[in-house]
């Protein structure tokens, strides 16, 4: 067994041992090779505000020219609760050196709507305020009537397909880290420890039920 050489940091080496591990054992997981590997995990979660047919393209224009921040482009939701797909994208950040995650919602979903539905709300006052786990933030443009609070927002893409995509910041994921005691964390227990804590604020849970065995 094979320890985490410098924790709470990873090589990319270790970043791909890490997330194979967790892709033998959570079945909703799959693992892209490649420039940027990427552990993708999708989930469906139950919305009480999915965007109809119309307001779906629109928000979808109003993303594929995320330059337009026109207050028009808000969507407007029925209270019918249906299910969303989100997808989540772990990468390693370059700079950080630890697991980033980006998210994506089909049928797309303002800020504020994505904010409640994958934060849980016992975790949505420490998001807000930036902080253990790090702000929810979009990478594209702030939308006009979004109350600031939701989440501190930038401009930036997902690395690997240029599409807009929420994220959470990981500039305090490595104190974080370090605050559990799991110094001498294996490599194949690292990206289980990180779910526990960063996963776990955008709804991205991992219980023992979740878990093959390998």
């Amino acid at each position: 067994m094979e320890k985490v050489s410098a924790f709470p940091y990873l090589t990319e080496d270790e970043f791909v041992k890490a997330c194979e591990e967790v892709q033998n054992r959570l079945p909703e997981s799959a693992l892209f090779a490649g420039e940027s590997p990427c552990l993708r995990i999708t989930r469906r979660l139950a919305s009480a505000c999915v965007a109809d047919a119309d307001h779906q393209e629109q928000l979808e224009t109003h993303v594929e020219a995320f330059e337009d921040d026109d207050e028009e482009a808000i969507v407007k939701q029925p209270q019918s609760e249906t299910f969303v797909t989100v997808q989540y994208d772990v990468l390693l950040s370059p700079s950080y050196r630890v697991p980033v995650v980006y998210m994506t919602a089909s049928p797309p979903l303002p800020v504020s709507h994505f904010f409640d539905l994958v934060v849980p709300h016992h975790f949505q006052d420490a998001m807000r305020e930036t902080g253990v786990m790090g702000a929810l933030s979009m990478t594209v443009i702030a939308y006009a009537a979004e109350p600031a609070s939701r989440a501190d927002l930038y401009w930036q893409d997902h690395p690997n397909t240029g599409m807009p995509a929420y994220f959470v910041h990981p500039c305090r994921t490595a104190d974080t880290m370090c605050a559990t005691g799991a110094a001498g964390v294996q490599i194949q227990d690292y990206m289980l420890v990180w779910l526990g804590i960063v996963g776990a604020g955008v709804g991205l849970n991992v219980s023992s039920t979740d878990l093959r065995r390998a």
